[in-house]
């Protein structure tokens, strides 16, 4: 059972799923209008809370199990203020994977997966401008063993045709 999808920005079909995308970190979904338009900056790639809370859009990757293939999510985690810093500084380069890992709280409510928002895992700069990769910590959480140890095809299909409306 393979899958397959046409890409809105370059039109081309790739094999796979398309990522589920998160359009700002949980924090942002559960701030109000007013709140986002006095409080919060919101782009792309980065969001901010006054100068308190610092996100960085990243994917999230679970491999399928017996397939080249991958579940993957567009995510955001958290940075601190000096990590921020570094990775914002070093944005146009094309080689930030040299920033090494960063730790960052995961900052996305996952739907069907048990309070995933606040877990653990740190951020991965990759080159050539590709958002960074999120490694969640190896604990017991669903999430992070789906990380390790991948999921079926099944597992991704059901998952994906069951929640893309709800990222």
């Amino acid at each position: 059972m393979s899958s397959s999808f046409t890409c809105p920005t370059c039109g081309l079909i790739h094999d796979g799923f398309p990522a589920l995308v998160f359009q700002g970190p949980a924090a942002w979904d559960w701030a109000t209008d007013e709140e986002r338009k006095a409080d919060w900056s919101l782009q792309s790639d980065f969001c901010r809370f006054k100068d308190i809370d610092f996100y960085v859009r990243c994917v999230l990757v679970l491999p399928i199990i017996d397939t080249e293939q991958t579940l993957e999510f567009g995510v955001w985690s958290t940075l601190s203020k000096a990590n921020i810093d570094r990775y914002w500084d070093s944005f146009e380069d094309h080689d930030q994977s040299k920033l090494g890992p960063m730790f960052g709280w995961f900052s996305n409510e996952l739907p069907g997966y048990p309070d995933t928002a606040g877990l653990k895992c740190h951020v991965l700069p990759r080159d050539h401008r590709q958002r960074p990769l999120i490694a969640l910590e190896p604990i017991d959480h669903p999430l992070a063993i789906h990380q390790r140890d991948g999921i079926t095809i099944e597992e991704a299909t059901r998952y994906f045709h069951t929640h893309a409306d709800s990222t």
